[in-house]
């Protein structure tokens, strides 16, 4: 079998007072929602210890990679990613901070809060080929911030791409399909797989429901897959669809997770 089930899943931080949706209510419906989907391939955001330390414990099977803290201060939070070790082999990992210092734990151009990114070198098993997975959480305040951001992501993959390896972008963008960022990736040549499999944006399409379920005003459809071919390799999305599995008025998180079903085989077919 050659798909991959993709997901992208804002947590919610572990210690955030949330009232009845703190994330000791709601733990629960995470493992659930993530053992029902059985995804190959997933990038969190806004993973902090206590998220982490109940879905490693749930999940010892998988891969785990946690990439550069972020947040201002204690606690922080990871773009955390966990794979398949039967479908996936890390190959080579590493991050950085959506900075103009982007080696070290520091934010610019009006951030709200310090973010990073982590990326994974993946290959598929059992002999199948390699591609990069990255990881983000964009800032919630500063469009500037999210733009100069998803530059320093697009210089740093840029290595990967001169290599001809396909990519995939999960994330928080914090930005709707008609943004800045949103432009700026499909400028270089990367598909939103929500679009890819026909889907079409409107009032009634969001992830962000501030544990409401509901479309918050003004909020949009801001976390996304994204993907780009390499040479002689390119993606094909199966489905993509916005998961609002919840148990109201508890919910898995303030942002609906995304799953994509996505196949990486020879550019010739």
């Amino acid at each position: 079998m050659d798909e991959l089930t993709v997901l992208t899943f804002n947590l919610r931080g572990a210690y955030i007072p949330d009232g009845l949706n703190a994330w000791p209510n709601r733990a629960d419906q995470v493992v659930d929602l993530l053992r029902r989907e059985d995804p190959d391939l997933v990038g969190f955001q806004e993973a902090q210890q206590g998220n982490l330390d109940l879905l490693e414990e749930a999940f010892p099977e998988h891969g785990w990679e946690r990439g550069p803290e972020y947040n201002n201060r204690v606690p922080f939070a990871w773009p955390a990613v966990r794979w398949n070790p039967d479908r996936l082999r890390k190959v080579e990992a590493g991050g950085f901070w959506l900075s103009t210092t982007p080696e070290r734990h520091s934010g610019d151009w009006e951030t709200n809060c310090i973010r990073s990114a982590l990326w994974i070198r993946f290959q598929l098993l059992p002999d199948g080929p390699e591609f990069v997975h990255l990881n983000t959480h964009l800032d919630h305040i500063s469009g500037k911030a999210r733009l100069e951001g998803s530059k320093v992501i697009l210089e740093k993959l840029s290595p990967f791409a001169r290599l001809g390896l396909p990519l995939l972008l999960t994330g928080d963008f914090n930005a709707g399909p008609e943004s800045d960022v949103h432009g700026l990736f499909r400028e270089e040549g990367f598909a939103d797989l929500f679009h890819a499999t026909g889907g079409r944006d409107g009032p009634e399409v969001f992830t962000f429901h501030a544990f409401t379920g509901k479309r918050v005003p003004g909020e949009e459809r801001i976390d996304w897959i994204l993907s780009r071919p390499g040479k002689g390799w390119r993606w094909s999305a199966r489905s993509h669809e916005i998961l609002t599995d919840a148990k109201p008025p508890v919910y898995p998180s303030d942002h609906y997770p995304v799953r994509a079903v996505v196949r990486l085989g020879p550019e010739s077919e």
